[in-house]
């Protein structure tokens, strides 16, 4: 166990609704992480349940529930990112933990660089790479598609737009990985500490000799009229690491390890291009892989439970993505139809949805389209063993994969 139970049942929560839950454990030996959420569900829990786990804190499964926490940030504060209260970082993440309106100004700091416009530049270099990935691994018949891949081809495009050498990759994905999925909280705490004094001493550089990149546009820019603070900064460099080197990178295992089990749906993506954005969509809603929480911000009650100020309640987004009066399953189908007003949750909802969202798109149908022409048949490795490895965003940390290595030379990319 990552944190200590709490010991005393709050005196608001009623016995009937506690249930011996620990997010940071996930029961799925097929590395398949939404199943997993979607079988608590479905064993009979509340839709809004108290675990003693991890300090003790509620847990939505409804999916109506779920996007109501996160569209009312009113009454659900973003102050707190992660169980227990300790676990969260000082200076808290900007603007990750910061609730509107004030969350805005940061989020505008930021949003320039994640405009499709933007998107669209990076698409020709992230292409090349993604294919120079590829056309290595191809002729190998085998890879560790996690390290191998995962942690590449969109770990470097980010560290591109901010103008970090391809040489401390090591030491930032280490960094990050402790935060989200630490063996001990000491670690968590740690790797904060490694992580600002990595992203500050980027920052001191550019304020000395700023470059076209968004390090040195934060490090030069102002908020009310004034520089950003030091804190401030360490805050923004944070969320963009966190999220920029992490989550894309879990996805495209997830979609990966799905192809390597279904290769009816590999060769509707080879046979049928024109369906990739419906695809991708489909991918994403299925595959959600974070678990968002929030600060209950003064006392309410949700789902006809009473809840108090400063509660915490856990929301794992695969579940925002299946509504719970069964109407959608687990199915991968990408023709379903899709309803604006019930779009998946994947990216979050609400004040903070994921400003990376449309770059993540990007990334993933980059990969998509050079993978799939150069290996299009490939499997998990027999014998190979799953896991899901949880945090804040829960990843499959291993996926071997192999295939036959043809001879012909592979095609050229779609530029």
């Amino acid at each position: 166990m990552l944190y200590e139970s709490r010991t005393d049942l709050p005196d608001h929560v009623p016995p009937h609704l506690v249930v011996d839950h620990d997010v940071f454990t996930v029961d799925a030996a097929d590395g398949d992480y939404a199943a997993a959420m979607l079988r608590l569900r479905e064993s009979g829990v509340p839709q809004l349940f108290w675990t003693q786990r991890n300090g003790g804190h509620w847990v939505a499964t409804n999916d109506g529930l779920i996007r109501e926490i996160l569209e009312d940030a009113g009454r659900f504060s973003s102050r707190s990112m992660r169980v227990p209260k300790s676990a969260n970082p000082d200076p808290p993440i900007i603007p990750l933990m910061i609730d509107p309106p004030d969350h805005v100004k940061y989020r505008r700091l930021i949003a320039p660089a994640m405009t499709p416009a933007m998107v669209r530049k990076l698409e020709a270099s992230a292409r090349e790479l993604c294919i120079g990935i590829i056309e290595e691994l191809a002729p190998k018949g085998a890879c560790e598609f996690v390290a191998d891949f995962a942690q590449h081809m969109p770990i470097a495009i980010f560290m591109g737009m901010l103008d970090l050498p391809s040489s401390d990759w090591g030491v930032i994905m280490a960094t990050v990985d402790r935060i989200i999925r630490p063996d001990v909280p000491e670690t968590r705490m740690q790797g904060f500490a490694d992580l600002a004094e990595y992203t500050m001493a980027k920052v001191a550089e550019r304020r000395a000799n700023p470059g076209d990149d968004l390090v040195s546009s934060l490090a030069l820019a102002e908020i009310d009229g004034r520089p950003l603070r030091d804190d401030e900064l360490q805050g923004l460099m944070s969320v963009l690491m966190l999220a920029g080197l992490d989550t894309v990178a879990a996805e495209l295992t997830y979609i990966t390890r799905f192809l390597a089990i279904s290769p009816a749906h590999r060769r509707e993506l080879i046979e049928n291009p024109a369906i990739m954005t419906e695809a991708i969509e489909e991918f994403l809603r299925r595959m959600a892989m974070v678990n968002s929480t929030r600060e209950v911000d003064c006392d309410t009650v949700l789902g006809g439970v009473e809840m108090k100020q400063g509660d915490l309640v856990v929301c794992p987004l695969p579940l925002a993505n299946f509504p719970s009066d069964g109407t959608d399953s687990l199915e991968v189908d990408f023709h379903r139809i899709r309803h604006r007003e019930a779009a998946h949750a994947t990216f979050g909802a609400g004040p903070h949805y994921c400003l990376g969202s449309m770059l993540a798109r990007a990334e993933i149908r980059i990969f998509l389209e050079e993978w799939l022409l150069r290996i299009p048949d490939f499997a998990i490795k027999e014998g190979a063993v799953l896991e899901c490895k949880a945090g804040a965003a829960v990843m499959i940390p291993r996926l071997p994969l192999v295939w036959e290595v043809s001879a012909p030379s592979p095609p050229e990319g779609r530029g």
